[in-house]
C-alpha cells in the first residue's frame, strides 16, 4: 500500500487480504498493543498526578511550565540519538529497558510523596530523569512496527495505537482525579508504576525475528533530520506538529492551574477536563476510518489543525464548566484527525533504515508542548492563564492556514492504495 506524493504503489494482484481486524490479526502486535494500554494508562496517571502535585507545592503557574520543560528537555535532546540506537540495535530490548527504568522512578516518587520528603525541586529533577528514560523507548517503539505486522497493515496499527491514547485519555485523567481526591497524590503514583511495570512484562513476551546489528548506520545520527529537510512533505507535516506542540497543545500544561485558579475547582474537575479531550480524540479516531477514503486528506489535516486552535481559544474564553468541556471535546476531536493523518503518512513513506531516526524527530514534537508550557506559563503569570492559552491557540490556526496556502504537497496527500491488499506475509498472523 502506498500514499501519494512519490511513493511506489504495491501491486495488488498477487497480494493477500488483511486479517479481519487489521493489525490486531497479528499475535505480536496484539501483545504490543496491550503493553501500550498499560503504559499509556500509567502515563495518564503520571501526567495528572505530577501536575496536581506541583499545584499542591506552589500556587505559581510558572512552576508547571518549569516541571514540563524538565520532563521534555531530555526527550527533545535525546530523541535523535535514541532514534539512531533504534535503527542500529534491538528496538525491543531498548523499549523494555525504558519501561523498567520508568517503573523504578515512579515507585521512588510515590515513596517520597508518602514519606513527605518531596518539594518542587525534587519534582523538577525527577521529571528530568523520567524524561531521559522515556526518550530511550519512544523511537524504539516506532521502529518495532515493521517487525510486528505487514507494511500494508500500518494504517490500522496507527489507528489502534491512537485509540489507546484516546480511551486512556478518558479513563486515565478521570481515574487519576478521583484517586488523588480519595487516597492522595502519592498513592496514585503507585498506580503509575504498576502501569509501566505491566507494560515491561508484556513487551518481554514478544517473540520477534532477530535482526542484524548494523555497525555503520547510513546517514549517521543526523540522517533523519537531513532526510526530513530534503522532503517538503515530511518537513511540512513534522513542522506543523512542532508548531502546534509549542503554541497549541501546551495548554494541557496549564490545565491544573485553569481548573484551580480560573474555575475554582478541584482535582475531580481536572480529571473531567482531561477526559473531555480524550472522548473527543476517540471520536476523531473513529471518524478517521471514514475520512481515510477521502481524496483530500491533506486539506482535511490542515483544516482540522486550524479548527483545533479555534477550539482551544474558545475553551480559554469560557467560564462555564459545560462549555469548557464542550470546547475541550472539540479540541480533542480535531487534533486526533490531523495527528492521525500525519502519523500514518510518515509511517507509510519513511524508509525502514531511517525509521527510528525520522520517527525520533516526529516523537520530539510530542514533547515540545512541555517546552511551550514554560513561556506560556510565564505569559500566564503576566496576562492571565486564559489569555495566554488563547494567544498560542490562534497562532496554530494561522500557521495551519498558511501551510494550506503555500505547500502544495500537503494538499495532495491521498489515501493509501490497496488497503485490502498485502505484500508477502512475513509477520505471523493469528
Amino acid at each position: 500500500m502506498a500514499w501519494s506524493h512519490g511513493a511506489n504503489q504495491q501491486e495488488s494482484s498477487d497480494a493477500s487480504p488483511l486479517p479481519r481486524f487489521g493489525a490486531l490479526g497479528y499475535p505480536n502486535y496484539r501483545w504490543f498493543w496491550l503493553a501500550n494500554v498499560a503504559r499509556v494508562f500509567g502515563m495518564q496517571f503520571r501526567f495528572i498526578g505530577s501536575g496536581w502535585l506541583v499545584t499542591e507545592l506552589t500556587p505559581s503557574p510558572v512552576w508547571l511550565g518549569i516541571v514540563g520543560v524538565a520532563s521534555a528537555l531530555p526527550m527533545i535532546l535525546l530523541s535523535v540519538p535514541a532514534g539512531a540506537l533504534a535503527d542500529r540495535f534491538d528496538s525491543k530490548r531498548l523499549l523494555v529497558w525504558s519501561q523498567w527504568g520508568t517503573t523504578v522512578s515512579m515507585l521512588a516518587m510515590a515513596l517520597l510523596i508518602v514519606a513527605g520528603l518531596v518539594n518542587v525541586w525534587v519534582v523538577v529533577v525527577w521529571s528530568a530523569l523520567v524524561g531521559a528514560q522515556m526518550s530511550l523507548g519512544n523511537p524504539a517503539q516506532n521502529a518495532m512496527l515493521p517487525r510486528l505486522i505487514e507494511k500494508q497493515a500500518i494504517p490500522s496499527a496507527v489507528a489502534y495505537m491512537s485509540g489507546i491514547w484516546n480511551v486512556m485519555g478518558i479513563v486515565g485523567p478521570a481515574a487519576a482525579g478521583v484517586m488523588i481526591a480519595v487516597i492522595g497524590t502519592g498513592q496514585a503514583f503507585f498506580v503509575t508504576a504498576a502501569g509501566f511495570g505491566v507494560s515491561a512484562i508484556l513487551l518481554q513476551t514478544l517473540r520477534l525475528a532477530p535482526i542484524e546489528t548494523r555497525p555503520h548506520v547510513p546517514g549517521g545520527m543526523l540522517g533523519g533530520i537531513r532526510y526530513i529537510a530534503s522532503n517538503q512533505l515530511f518537513a511540512a507535516v513534522i513542522g506543523l506538529s512542532f508548531f502546534t506542540s509549542i503554541f497549541g497543545t501546551s495548554y494541557t500544561i496549564l490545565l491544573p492551574n485553569f481548573a484551580r485558579s480560573v474555575l475554582g475547582q478541584g482535582s475531580e474537575v481536572l480529571g473531567m477536563m482531561g477526559a473531555a479531550v480524550g472522548v473527543g480524540a476517540l471520536i476523531g479516531t473513529i471518524l478517521i476510518v471514514r475520512l481515510a477514503k477521502s481524496t483530500a486528506l491533506g486539506p482535511i489535516m490542515l483544516l482540522a489543525a486550524a479548527a483545533f486552535g479555534l477550539c482551544v481559544a474558545g475553551f480559554a474564553a469560557s467560564r462555564s464548566l459545560p462549555v469548557v468541556l464542550a470546547f475541550l471535546f472539540a479540541a480533542g476531536l480535531t487534533s486526533s484527525i490531523y495527528l492521525n493523518i500525519g502519523m500514518t503518512a510518515l509511517q507509510m513513506l519513511v524508509p525502514d533504515e531511517l525509521r527510528g531516526r525520522v520517527m525520533g524527530v516526529w516523537g520530539m514534537t510530542w514533547f515540545l508542548q512541555a517546552v511551550g508550557g514554560l513561556p506560556v506559563g510565564i505569559l500566564a503569570a503576566w496576562v492571565g492563564t486564559p489569555t495566554a492559552i488563547a494567544i498560542g491557540a490562534l497562532m496554530v490556526s494561522a500557521f495551519a492556514l498558511l501551510l494550506l496556502a503555500t505547500v502544495p504537497s500537503l494538499r495532495r496527500i491521498a489515501p493509501p492504495a490497496g488497503a485490502s491488499a498485502s505484500r508477502a506475509p512475513s509477520p505471523t498472523r493469528g
